[in-house]
């Protein structure tokens, strides 16, 4: 009886039991089948295990399990076509895993080596978001492949116009691209709106991998100054100019006994019409209230404008410290950067 008969009649026997499990508990048992060398059994768990969909499929780190599992199992089987296609999807849904060495022989991990050579996968993950300070911290970007390639990195707009070009070179097996936060030499801040973080192979070729792309929502955050410091006032301070109401009162006394005298017509002349004499003593009175005024006017009291002193200084010390640490902040702008999913890009001509 052929093994292809065999692992149909073991899915077919176990069809009823196997649909009521997860696909964690077939994963686990395929693994277990295959401890026992039952490769059969193991074969027909696993393959079951990774054909569950949403919403119980297999997280990636389980997928990745087993199919490295299912790699084995079907190279023991002397399925070598087989296991290697197994190893190339383990090599596209992760490129930085590897099979364990202390659980599977060397045939298994020197076969799942050869395939990773030979499988062109070119990846990035950045960090979904975060906040940086241009020119003093950078966003980060890992750039991923299964064997050394020329890769391409730039930033653009999103309309496809290129910002900067991040790295032009090889990359061998994985690395760390990074961007300071600013869209030239001179330290120019990028404006707020969406940006495409590019990786491609330099050149591109068709059999290669195809590029891909992340978006970028790049705001800048405003500075968060300090205010001002509240100027010194009355108390503690002590009142630095004399009072300015005796003053007001010598003019508003003046003002109001000059009125008296043009309106009581019955002190000078007969009739009630205003004189030249009542007008000019009028005016006396008003200028007696003007020079009283002037008299009084408030002046500096120098004792107290002494005792004020530190105080003041004190506050412009204040000032000036705020204002320097302003300057800080503002020269320290903020970009906040939150980065979509990775996605196909398409090829540049």
């Amino acid at each position: 009886m052929s093994r292809t008969l065999v692992v149909l009649m073991v899915v077919l026997t176990a069809a009823p039991r196997l649909a009521a499990q997860t696909a964690t508990d077939l994963l686990e048992q395929g693994v277990r089948a295959y401890q026992k060398l039952e490769y059969d059994a193991a074969v027909a768990l696993l393959r079951e295990s990774l054909a569950r969909r949403a919403p119980t499929a297999l997280a990636d780190s389980q997928r990745a399990r087993a199919l490295s599992y299912l790699a084995a199992t079907e190279l023991f089987q002397q399925e070598r076509d087989s296991a290697a296609g197994s190893f190339r999807e383990l090599v596209r849904l992760d490129p930085r895993y590897r099979p364990d060495e202390l659980i599977f022989p060397p045939q298994v991990t020197n076969l799942f080596e050869e395939v990773r050579r030979a499988t062109k996968v070119l990846t990035v993950q950045v960090p979904a978001s975060m906040e940086l300070r241009p020119r003093r911290e950078s966003f980060t970007a890992r750039v991923i492949t299964t064997s050394v390639l020329p890769v391409l990195v730039t930033l653009a707009h999103d309309d496809g116009t290129p910002v900067r070009t991040l790295w032009d070179g090889r990359v061998p097996d994985s690395m760390i691209v990074k961007w300071d936060g600013t869209t030239t030499d001179a330290g120019t801040l990028p404006e707020d709106g969406h940006y495409l973080l590019r990786v491609a192979p330099n050149p591109a070729t068709e059999d290669g991998p195809r590029p891909l792309q992340v978006t970028l929502d790049i705001t800048q955050e405003p500075p968060d100054t300090l205010s001002w410091p509240p100027p010194p006032t009355a108390p503690p301070l002590l009142p630095e100019r004399t009072s300015a109401s005796p003053a007001l009162g010598s003019l508003a006394a003046g003002t109001l006994a000059g009125g008296a005298v043009v309106a009581l017509p019955a002190l000078f002349g007969r009739s009630g019409e205003a004189t030249g004499a009542r007008f000019a003593v009028a005016a006396t009175v008003s200028i007696a209230g003007l020079v009283g005024f002037f008299a009084h006017q408030p002046r500096p009291i120098e004792a107290n404008i002494r005792a004020n002193a530190p105080a003041r200084a004190d506050w412009q010390r204040r000032v000036e410290a705020v204002k320097s640490e302003n300057a800080k902040r503002r020269g320290a702008a903020r970009l906040l950067i939150r980065a979509g999913p990775v996605t196909v890009a398409e090829r540049t001509p």
